[in-house]
């Protein structure tokens, strides 16, 4: 006999696509009339289900030690600037997000008994970090616009001192943190004989509030922002090759005090196009998919609703993704991230203590 399915949620604000089965109301009464629909387009949902059931251990597997070896290469380097703590911190937060999410889907998927504390902590913090490790790279590219559009003015070049942008992230997680404490006055565990059920919502209109607050945050805020900043970017840099021959001299005085200043900008921005780059692409799909679903939404036993359910488990694995790949987008587009990379494990093995140096 065909088991039942699962009823619970995972992170339903923003993550209900790891345990998101088809129509949940009124299972009960309508039990055959699912399974029915469910057999006539089981091909769509055993796709969608693989992908459900296994894309978190891929990505746990390639960005856990991607994002581990990140922290390591910049712990190496000598000098700490604001955009290479950005760029170690959203390491450490990726993953977080990555471990924190894998290990709740495991707990509830094996009926692990987590109860209402525990539905809500770890609902909180899925939420916050995943939403957090989205805001850090808005920070990397308004951080890198400011470099560039105000290099002379000191005003505008003091909030990029290492303190400053620790206080900046301080202050949005605290601003992230609370957009997400609603999540606690909703979210409860159901059990039975003592074995964890499902984490459910108590309250349906909240929920649904906090649902669109959070993929808000979570993606469109971040698309737009970062789609700007790299547009005014590129603009910014046009013009200053434009202007490059006016500002020859100066240029000459400044290389021969900095040699390395020149090329260490071009590794950043390479660094940092190549990571919003990604992060462009990978979240556009669940941006249309939240969009399409103001004006519709698939009808319960129509294929159009299994469609829907696979292409929402696709959207939020590429969202996913993002959290495993930015080591591998420095090291194959950033010669110098790869140089320390390359130095630190070599000096590693060799036992060697060389001296530490800026990227």
């Amino acid at each position: 006999m065909t088991a039942e399915p699962d009823i619970y949620s995972l992170y339903p604000v923003l993550f209900s696509n790891l345990t998101q089965q088809i129509p949940q109301q009124n299972v009960s009464h309508e039990y055959h009339d699912f399974w029915a629909f469910y057999e006539a387009h089981e091909k769509i949902f055993k796709a969608a289900d693989l992908i459900n059931e296994n894309y978190l251990w891929v990505i746990f597997a390639i960005g856990f030690p991607g994002n581990l070896a990140t922290v390591i290469t910049i712990s190496r380097m000598r000098r700490l600037g604001p955009f290479i703590l950005y760029v170690a911190l959203l390491a450490i937060m990726d993953n977080l997000a990555i471990s924190v999410k894998l290990l709740f889907y495991q707990l509830l998927s094996k009926k692990v008994n987590v109860g209402r504390v525990g539905c809500q902590l770890f609902e909180f913090l899925g939420t916050f970090l995943m939403t957090y490790c989205n805001w850090i790279l808005v920070l990397m590219a308004v951080e890198r616009l400011i470099a560039v559009k105000f290099p002379f003015k000191i005003q505008f070049q003091s909030f990029l001192s290492s303190r400053k942008a620790g206080l900046i992230l301080l202050l949005m997680a605290v601003v992230i943190g609370g957009t997400s404490i609603p999540v606690l006055w909703v979210s409860t565990g159901v059990t039975d004989n003592g074995t964890s059920v499902a984490c459910v919502k108590n309250n349906e209109e909240l929920m649904n509030a906090m649902r669109w607050t959070s993929i808000i945050l979570y993606a469109f805020v971040p698309f737009m922002i970062l789609t700007v900043c790299n547009i005014l970017i590129i603009r910014e840099i046009r013009l200053s090759f434009r202007l490059r021959s006016a500002f020859h001299s100066i240029n000459s005085f400044m290389m021969e005090k900095k040699c390395c200043d020149v090329p260490i900008q071009r590794q950043i921005m390479l660094m940092l196009f190549t990571a919003t780059f990604m992060f462009l692409v990978l979240h556009f799909p669940i941006c249309v998919i939240y969009l399409m679903q103001i004006h519709w939404q698939p009808t319960s036993y129509d294929k159009s609703f299994a469609i829907n359910y696979l292409c929402g488990q696709i959207a939020y694995a590429l969202c996913d993704s993002n959290h495993a790949i930015n080591f591998y987008l420095y090291f194959f587009s950033a010669r110098k991230f790869r140089s320390h990379f390359e130095n630190s494990f070599y000096c590693s093995k060799n036992g060697n203590k060389r001296s530490r140096v800026a990227l």
